[in-house]
């Protein structure tokens, strides 16, 4: 959001620098007004724009993984995140708040004005006019208008000639609707109100809303009467925030602008400027950038975690340096290189999960599969410990249309047999599950960097008794610290603990015990699983305990030590849960036009099938079993229908569901 409100006063200020130096002066208050009004959306509408949706080139830069270090130690499969304690102050997030903070001020200063116009209105003697309301108030303020109502103060006296010059001025706002245009302005600053351009559009449009209600009056009045009756006027009573009134805007402007001779028509052309620089900030702004893939950065060392340096990702393949270390020995398929893609409709993912029918959690165990096995196959090569290399490895192969890998090539080399290990490791690699654009199999290149560090702390003694444990931190100030600790240990386990997927569908269940050191500065190291029970429940409790924060250290004859410690995580299926379907599967899978057909078999109840479009979330296609009693079923399914916007090809979602929508099997077709 608060990057989006910088493109919007990026474009708010070209377009505002234009109005102040060129047309600002100039005497054609209609088209300053409609000038002020359009460039406003256009600054709000073009950072929302993404015009390469439409538009966009089939290349686009290259699709890059965030770094994954690699330590001298390699540890069990882990998956380190870093936590909320790890990191310094997150000022993005306060800026959020008092972003929304402001809103919230905005937006009730904004109802307070509503408020008193409709106090106002409720309290005042109301009569008909012409084309508007009259509204005679019991309250002092200065003479106003608001849509089709004109509010006149009981209090505010002036002679019979000058009350004609300000209903005069008032109806001008009333009948050219500038009360539509200063509540788009505020609407407007109620959500950019940290951008300063805001202000200085509303001062701008108001002013010009002077400019055309004075050039009202004036038509057929003596200019210099009118000039007077504003220096009596200027300092009269109060004034509603969000209303339109004689007394509003800049003097002295306004008298300069009334006496002003009319600008001649070739000044109109001045207003073409406009035209490029619309579209060099829509060019500018409106084209998104291939997005990152969100996996999150690994550390992986002796000693810990450590904090290491931002890698800012190239943009481009060539932007890399253009060593190359070595090459990979499979040979590239048949495929052409320019039927390799950079924009698909569907990442490649490393395999290991298709049974999981949520995209994004799919997505999700892809990303833990593929850390699994770059920690588990990965070695930092004795030849780069003992030189005490130390760097990033960038390495960018393809992942062809049948899942194959090929064309593996160091794009940044550090030597020592890093190279050649980040090689061997992409060679060992199963295929993947390939991309897809427009529900077929395509080819799409990646580029993996991995960082190898060494650990350059000393070995430390660690305690296994002491006088006073460690604790979970946040609890320095209670009175019994240790209960305290332990229930803040139990809190952050239950809201960062999953259970894996893969044994919930297993049935696994058991205790995992994870062994890890508290430091002597409260950081956690040497982490380690002493009891596993399989299934991903051991890599789901080492990740918990790496994502802790520094705890308070042992303590042994009052000094912190570094002190061992076994944290045990009980994995229990909740047995009313619903049960799975016996048998569930979808054939031919990639099927085609003519149809798949979809065999289950399930606990005897209500069940129903449900078919959508995976990718365009369109109807949903349902067929209900009210008396299903437990067989093997084979049905046919058609693929009419089953896609969005009358395609007929594409990726489906099939579900099996009983009568309290439990989900007992699901998976996804390809139609080709």
């Amino acid at each position: 959001m608060l990057a989006y409100l910088l493109k919007v006063t990026i474009c708010w200020a070209v377009f505002y620098l234009l109005y102040h130096l060129l047309l600002g002066k100039e005497t054609f208050f209609r088209l300053n007004r409609w000038y002020l009004l359009a460039t406003v959306l256009l600054g709000l509408a073009f950072p929302a724009i993404e015009l390469d949706l439409i538009f966009g080139p089939e290349e686009v830069p290259l699709y890059y993984l965030q770094p994954i270090t690699v330590g001298v130690d390699q540890l069990q499969t882990i998956i380190v995140t870093a936590s909320a304690e790890e990191r310094p102050i997150d000022f993005w997030q306060i800026l959020v708040w008092i972003y929304w903070a402001g809103v919230a001020v905005a937006m009730l200063r904004f109802g307070y004005g509503l408020f008193q116009i409709f106090k106002l209105y409720r309290t005042g003697q109301r009569r008909r006019e012409a084309a508007y309301r009259f509204i005679a108030t019991p309250l002092p303020h200065v003479p106003f208008s608001f849509f089709k109502n004109l509010f006149w103060s009981k209090y505010f006296e002036v002679g019979e000639e000058d009350r004609h010059h300000i209903v005069r001025h008032e109806e001008a706002h009333i009948f050219q609707w500038h009360s539509m245009d200063v509540l788009l302005l505020e609407l407007a600053g109620v959500f950019c109100w940290c951008s300063p351009l805001i202000y200085l559009y509303k001062k701008a449009v108001k002013t010009t809303h002077e400019y055309l209600a004075d050039a009202y009056v004036t038509e057929g009045f003596n200019k210099k009467q009118y000039g007077r009756l504003l220096l009596r006027q200027s300092q009269s009573g109060m004034q509603i925030a969000i209303s339109n009134s004689l007394f509003s805007s800049q003097l002295k402007k306004r008298i300069v602008m009334m006496t002003k001779t009319r600008s001649s028509q070739w000044a109109t052309l001045k207003y073409l400027a406009a035209l490029p620089i619309v579209a060099v900030l829509l060019l500018a702004f409106s084209f998104v950038e291939n997005p990152i893939n969100p996996m999150q950065s690994l550390e992986l060392q002796r000693g810990g975690l450590e904090n290491f340096p931002t890698m800012e990702m190239p943009a481009a393949k060539d932007t890399i340096p253009e060593r190359k270390a070595g090459t990979n020995e499979k040979a590239a398929p048949a495929t052409a290189a320019n039927d390799v893609h950079q924009k698909v409709d569907e990442m490649p993912r490393f395999p290991g999960c298709e049974e999981i029918a949520d995209a994004n959690e799919r997505n999700e165990c892809a990303q833990t599969e593929l850390f699994n096995f770059i920690f588990k196959n990965l070695k930092y090569p004795a030849a780069a410990k003992e030189q005490g290399t130390e760097g990033m490895v960038v390495v960018k192969f393809v992942i062809e249309n049948d899942g194959s890998i090929y064309d593996a090539d160091i794009l940044k080399s550090v030597g020592n047999g890093c190279d050649e290990e980040v090689l061997r490791l992409i060679q060992m690699m199963p295929n993947w599950i390939p991309a897809k654009k427009g529900g077929k199999n395509v080819a799409m290149e990646f580029h993996l960097p991995i960082k190898f560090k060494l650990d350059s702390g000393a070995e430390k003694t660690v305690q296994k008794e002491v006088d006073e444990m460690p604790r979970f931190p946040g609890c320095e100030s209670a009175d019994d610290k240790v209960a305290c600790s332990n229930n803040k240990l139990i809190n952050f386990i239950g809201e960062n603990l999953k259970y894996p997927e893969k044994a919930k569908n297993a049935g696994v269940e058991g205790m995992v015990v994870v062994k890890f050191v508290v430091g002597e500065d409260g950081k956690l190291y040497d982490f380690d699983v002493k009891k596993g029970i399989g299934g991903g429940c051991d890599e789901e409790a080492l990740r918990v305990v790496q994502q802790m924060p520094e705890w308070v250290p042992g303590q042994k004859d009052g000094k912190p030590v570094a002190t061992e410690m076994n944290l045990p995580f009980k994995f229990a299926l909740d047995k009313n849960a619903a049960q799975k379907a016996e048998i569930f599967e979808v054939f031919p899978n990639p099927s085609n036009e003519q149809g798949f057909n979809v065999r289950f078999k399930a606990p005897a109840g209500k069940l129903s099938l449900v078919f959508y479009d995976a990718n365009k979330k369109g109807d949903v296609i349902e067929k209900e079993f009210p008396k299903y009693d437990g067989t093997e079923q084979t049905v046919r399914i058609g693929t009419s229908g089953l896609f969005s916007n009358g395609v007929s090809k594409g990726t489906a979602f099939v579900g099996l569901y009983d009568e309290k929508g439990n989900v007992l099997g699901s998976t996804t077709v390809v139609v080709q």
